[in-house]
C-alpha cells in the first residue's frame, strides 16, 4: 500500500509515519507538494477542513499508484472575537470515499492573533514570537503555546487516528450490511 501525503512538511509526514508504525501496516509514504486550494492562512474551520480535503484528493490525482491520499491543514477560527488555532486532516481513497476530522483548539495569544488578522501567516509570526526558525516544520505553534507538551506531529497523529478509526468503523458497518 502506498499512502500519499499532500505536503513536504516533515512534522506532518512524521504523523503519517507514526500512524503506519502504530497500526503495523505494510505501507510506504510518498509526499507531494500539492495545492490546498484555499488561502495560505485559512481563516475558518470550514476553509481549513476544505484545504485538507483538497490536498488528499490532489494526491490521488497526482500519482495513480497511491492507494490513499492524506491532506493536513492548519488554520484559525474566530470564536467571539478570539482567534483559535485549528487543525484538520482528511483521507481519500480511490473509490471516492473521503473522511475528515479536526483536532484540538487552542487560543492564540493576542500578539499572534493580531498578526494573523493583519494578513500574515501564523507560521511566520510564530517564528518571530518564539525566536525560532521554521516552527511549522517542527513543534508548530501548538508546541510553542503548550511549552512542547503537544507538538504539531502529535496533534496531526491524533487526528489521523480519528480518521483511521472512523474508516474502520464505516468498513465494519458495510461488512454487516452485506
Amino acid at each position: 500500500m502506498i499512502i500519499g501525503v499532500g505536503t513536504k512538511n516533515p512534522a506532518k509526514i512524521e504523523a503519517v509515519r507514526q500512524l503506519i508504525q502504530e497500526s503495523h501496516r505494510d505501507a510506504s509514504i510518498r509526499s507531494f507538494d500539492v495545492p490546498s486550494g484555499v488561502s495560505a492562512m485559512p481563516m475558518t474551520d470550514l476553509e481549513t477542513r476544505q484545504g485538507s480535503i483538497n490536498r488528499a484528493k490532489a494526491v490521488l490525482a497526482y500519482d495513480q499508484e497511491v492507494s490513499f491520499g492524506v491532506g493536513m491543514e492548519g488554520g484559525v477560527e474566530d470564536i467571539e472575537g478570539e482567534l483559535y488555532l485549528c487543525n484538520w486532516a482528511a483521507a481519500a481513497d480511490r473509490s471516492g470515499h473521503v473522511i475528515s476530522a479536526g483536532g484540538a483548539r487552542i487560543l492564540l495569544p493576542e500578539l499572534l492573533a493580531k498578526g494573523v488578522r493583519a494578513g500574515q501567516e501564523l507560521g511566520d509570526i510564530a517564528d518571530l514570537y518564539a525566536h525560532q526558525k521554521n516552527v511549522r516544520t517542527h513543534g508548530g505553534t501548538i508546541g510553542i503555546l503548550t511549552e512542547g507538551r503537544v507538538t504539531r506531529t502529535e496533534m496531526f497523529f491524533h487526528i489521523l487516528k480519528l480518521i483511521e478509526g472512523m474508516y474502520a468503523h464505516q468498513k465494519s458497518l458495510q461488512d454487516l450490511e452485506s
